[in-house]
């Protein structure tokens, strides 16, 4: 999943939630600046509420993007790993608000930094990552695909240039008459590009690319490309990209660039 998914889908709720518990302990005269006045305590906790937002951030990128479904675990692990992440920015807010570190810079002093935010910024991540973990349910059963019926003869003259719908209507509905040019997994979800413009339809993306056949190749994880979308395969600043016919780049991963060289070579679709 992309970072701009990431951000539409759970970044401003997330950003609300920071927020106001930094503004709640401000106002409670909570933690290291109690004692000093409301601007510095202000600031303090802003600073540390942006941390945290930052920290939250990177760890859904890191545990939850380019996966194409989202679970309760990977939400767990990625709201532990923003407590580790946290530790060096907690670490560089304190010396700017001058409060004195007791212990020296070491490996003692990072483990009893984290023991000591582990669990307010885990839970401040669990809260900010809640629609998230509303939003994971059990994976659906799978629905039977329909008996495929005899496809008509072709038409004296037709040609193969362009791919048939699959036949499964619960996955590719009929909307995608002009064929599907691009697939892109978002968490339970694929996005199907085509000339109509964009559907979605439920997951998980191995079995829409089955559905897709041999008309196409997916490039790295969550990501299929059709063969007559391709206009051309180049490095580019020492790493292959897929040049679609819409202008648009798509990265290749080192496990699927030898499938692709084969497939489309260099300058083929030019």
């Amino acid at each position: 999943m992309r970072l701009s998914t990431l951000m539409q889908r759970w970044g401003r709720f997330a950003a609300t939630v920071f927020l106001l518990i930094g503004l709640t302990l401000a106002y409670l005269q909570a933690g290291p600046v109690a004692g000093h006045g409301v601007v510095m305590r202000y600031a303090f906790w802003m600073a540390t509420a942006a941390a945290t937002f930052v920290a939250w951030w990177l760890s859904q990128w890191l545990v939850v993007s380019g996966r194409e479904r989202l679970s309760r675990g990977l939400l767990l692990a990625s709201c532990l790993l923003a407590t580790l992440l946290f530790v060096p920015a907690s670490l560089a807010i304190d010396p700017l608000f001058s409060l004195p570190e007791t212990e020296p810079f070491g490996l003692y002093l990072l483990v009893d930094e984290w023991l000591a935010s582990a669990l307010p910024v885990f839970s401040s991540c669990m809260i900010a990552s809640l629609p998230a973990w509303l939003s994971t349910a059990e994976s659906a059963p799978p629905v039977p695909a329909p008996e495929r019926e005899t496809a008509p003869v072709a038409a004296a003259g037709a040609t193969d240039a362009e791919p048939s719908d699959p036949p499964d209507g619960s996955l590719l509905p009929s909307a995608v008459r002009g064929g599907v040019l691009r697939a892109t997994a978002d968490l339970q979800y694929v996005h199907l590009h085509s000339p109509e413009g964009v559907t979605t339809v439920p997951g998980p993306m191995h079995r829409v690319i089955g559905l897709l056949s041999d008309h196409g190749l997916e490039v790295r994880r969550g990501e299929w490309i059709a063969d007559r979308h391709v206009r051309q395969v180049r490095s580019a600043r020492g790493r292959w990209v897929v040049v679609l016919k819409d202008g648009q780049q798509v990265t290749v991963s080192r496990r699927r660039l030898a499938d692709v060289k084969k497939r489309w070579g260099s300058t083929r679709y030019a």
